[in-house]
C-alpha cells in the first residue's frame, strides 16, 4: 500500500513532466487553466433561430479556457415568472416610498413601483427590467440544479450515480487511481493533491449565460436617409439632387446587416474546503444523497453589455449566417475581454510562446491595445505542504506597435499574422510582442494586471 509520501512523490513527478513539456511551443496548451461553460439564452426575437444557435454552437471556444462540456449549452427562461419571495430574496420590496412629493420623485426617475394604497401616496420599489431579467436567470439557475450540473460533470457522474477523477487528472495532470483510492478509505482529505485539484481546478469554474438581441440596419438606416433628404427641403435643385444620390448611396452601405446587443452573466461555482468535505465524505459514494443536496451553488461575478454592428463589405455579398456569425463571435469576444478587465478572477493566464523576442498568443481578440502590463509567473511546487502556487518572477508589457490582430473574421474563420495596423507581422512572430525580460523562459505564463 503506498503510504501520502508515495503520493506526493507522483504528484511531484507529475510536476515536473509538467514542467519539462511546457518548454516546448508545441505543448504550450499544457497548463491549468480556468474552466467555462458558456450557455445561450434564447429568444423568439433571433432574426433567424436556427443560424444564430448554430452560429453560437459552432463558434470558436475561448482557448485560454478549459471547456467543461455540461450538458447544457442554450436555455429559455422565457416562461420563469419570480414570486415576491423571488423579489424578496433578491433585495427588492423592502423599500418603501412615502408621500406625493417622494412618489413623484420616483415616478420622475422612472422607477418601477408598487402601489400599497388607492390614493397612489405609499409604494414600493420594484426591480427595472435588467433587474428583473436577472432575478429571473438567478432563478432559473436554482430551480434546474445548474451548479449540481456542474460538479457533476467534473466528476464524471454516471447513469448509476458513480463519480471518478478521470477529467481532474487530464486537466491538472494527477494521478486519478489513487485520489480515488484514499476517497473510498475516507482519507481524501489529509491528501493535498485533492486540495490542490479543487483549489486550482474545480475553484476556477465560471459559467456565462448571454442574452443577444438582434436589430436588422435597415429601418435604421432608410429612417436617417428619409430624416436627410427631407432636411434639404428649400435647398438648390442642383443640390438637394447631388446630396440625394450621396444618401442613397450611404443608405445602400448601411441597410444589409445587423446590429447586436449582447449581455453577458458571469457566474462562478462556489468551492471551499466545506464543501469538498462534504461532497467527498458523505456524497461521493452515496448517489441519493448527492441528489437531494443543495450545497452547490453558483456566486454572480458580473455583467457585461456589447454592441456590435455589422454590414456588408463594399463589393461583396455575405449570407445571412456569415453576417450573423461575425457578429455574435466579435461581440462575445469584446464581452469577454472587459469581464477579465473587471474581474481579476477571471483573468486567464497565458504560456510564454518565444524568448526572442518575448511573444505569446494573445492580441486584439482579447482586447489588447499596446502597452498593457503582464505578471509573470511560473509553477512552483511547496514539498512541506504539498501544494503548488505561482511565484511571480516580474512584470513586462505589451509592445504598442506589435499587438496580434487575432479578432474573428466570418471569411477565413481564423486569426490572420497581422499587427494591429493590419501590416503583416515580421516573420517568425505569431503573436503580440512583449518588452524583453532576462527572467522570462518559454512555458511560464503571464496575466495581466493592467
Amino acid at each position: 500500500m503506498k503510504t501520502r509520501k508515495n503520493i506526493l512523490s507522483i504528484l511531484f513527478f507529475a510536476l515536473v513532466i509538467f514542467n519539462l513539456s511546457a518548454q516546448s511551443p508545441a505543448l504550450d496548451d499544457k497548463y491549468r487553466r480556468s474552466t467555462l461553460q458558456m450557455v445561450l439564452i434564447e429568444s423568439e426575437n433571433f432574426p433567424s433561430k436556427e443560424i444564430v444557435i448554430n452560429s453560437w454552437n459552432k463558434a470558436p471556444f475561448p482557448d485560454k479556457y478549459n471547456k467543461h462540456g455540461a450538458p447544457f449549452t442554450n436555455i429559455n427562461i422565457a416562461d420563469i415568472n419570480p414570486t415576491d419571495d423571488d423579489l424578496l430574496k433578491a433585495g427588492f420590496l423592502k423599500d418603501t416610498v412615502k408621500g406625493k412629493v417622494e412618489i413623484l420623485i420616483a415616478e420622475t426617475a422612472k422607477k418601477s413601483l408598487r402601489y400599497l394604497d388607492d390614493k397612489q401616496t405609499l409604494a414600493i420599489i420594484l426591480p427595472n427590467e435588467k433587474q428583473l431579467y436577472k432575478i429571473k436567470l438567478d432563478k432559473y439557475i436554482e430551480s434546474n440544479d445548474i451548479a449540481k450540473k456542474v460538479v457533476s460533470k467534473w466528476f464524471n457522474m454516471n447513469d448509476k450515480g458513480k463519480f471518478n477523477m478521470q477529467l481532474i487528472q487530464e486537466r491538472g495532470l494527477y494521478n486519478a487511481s489513487e485520489i480515488e483510492a484514499n476517497i473510498a478509505k475516507g482519507q481524501a482529505r489529509g491528501m493535498a493533491s485533492l486540495g490542490d485539484a479543487g483549489e486550482q481546478l474545480i475553484n476556477n469554474t465560471f459559467v456565462t449565460f448571454t442574452k443577444l438581441s438582434f436589430y436588422a440596419n435597415e429601418p435604421v438606416a432608410r429612417a436617417f436617409a428619409d430624416a436627410s433628404i427631407a432636411a434639404l427641403a428649400g435647398k438648390p435643385q442642383i443640390l438637394v439632387k447631388a446630396a440625394t444620390k450621396q444618401i442613397e448611396a450611404t443608405y445602400e452601405k448601411t441597410k444589409e446587416g445587423y446590429t447586436l446587443l449582447s449581455k453577458t452573466w458571469l457566474y462562478k461555482l462556489t468551492w471551499n474546503e466545506s464543501i469538498a468535505n462534504t461532497f467527498y465524505e458523505k456524497l461521493w459514494a452515496n448517489p441519493e444523497a448527492f441528489k437531494k443536496s443543495n450545497i452547490f451553488k453558483l456566486e454572480y461575478v458580473s455583467v457585461q453589455y456589447n454592441q456590435s454592428l455589422v454590414t456588408f463589405k463594399a463589393g461583396e455579398a455575405r449570407t445571412e449566417e456569415q453576417i450573423i456569425d461575425l457578429a455574435l463571435v466579435r461581440n462575445i469576444d469584446n464581452a469577454f475581454a472587459e469581464l477579465q478587465k473587471d474581474n481579476d478572477v477571471f483573468k486567464t493566464k497565458s504560456p510564454i510562446y518565444s524568448i526572442a523576442p518575448i511573444t505569446a498568443k494573445i492580441g486584439m481578440k482579447e482586447g489588447l491595445e499596446g502597452g498593457e502590463t503582464f505578471e509573470v509567473l511560473e509553477l512552483t511546487y511547496n514539498a512541506k505542504t504539498g501544494l503548488t502556487s505561482y511565484k511571480s518572477l516580474g512584470k513586462i508589457k505589451a509592445d504598442a506597435n506589435l499587438v496580434w490582430d487575432n479578432r474573428y473574421n466570418a471569411d477565413y474563420k481564423t486569426a490572420q499574422y497581422l499587427d494591429k495596423n493590419g501590416v503583416p507581422l515580421p516573420p517568425g512572430l505569431e503573436g503580440t510582442k512583449f518588452s524583453d525580460s532576462e527572467k522570462v523562459q518559454i512555458g511560464m505564463l503571464i496575466k495581466q494586471i493592467r
